[in-house]
């Protein structure tokens, strides 16, 4: 350090300030991924859920709530098997894609076609100008 020219050596950046973890990531079926980040209103948000939501034990409950209990806790969990293995069957069967997908990307292609023969026209053009001026310059 050279301290006796005046200069002082800085630190950039904040010093104990925490990395920003995602609080889920979520993974689309065409691979991309995208990070959810939690903020304070979510975090208020969530203290709240734990209040309105308390845990149920069903060995205190009677015969009919008992019963009620696991008939939803089973249809719960039925319903997310049948979701999850039908996302599964979808993406074997390749109909996770959009329904049009093939027109869109023909689309794209066409239209990125057309711009690279006006812009060959186009160059083509110039080319032909650039001779003919040559060709008049070299005649005179």
């Amino acid at each position: 350090m050279s301290n006796e020219r005046g200069f002082e050596n800085v630190e950039l950046g904040v010093i104990g300030k925490k990395k920003k973890v995602p609080r889920r990531v979520i993974h689309f079926v065409s691979g991309e991924t995208m990070e959810e980040y939690s903020t304070d209103e979510d975090e208020v948000d969530g203290l709240e859920k734990k209040d309105v939501l308390p845990t149920v034990d069903p060995t205190k409950l009677t015969w009919g709530p008992y019963l009620w209990f696991y008939m939803l806790r089973a249809a719960t969990s039925t319903l997310s098997v049948c979701d999850f293995l039908g996302e599964k069957i979808a993406s074997v069967l390749g109909i996770s894609t959009p329904k049009y997908q093939y027109a869109i990307d023909e689309y794209y292609r066409m239209k990125k076609e057309e711009e690279e023969e006006e812009e060959e026209n186009r160059m083509s053009e110039e080319a032909e100008k650039q001779y003919q001026q040559n060709k008049l310059q070299t005649d005179s």
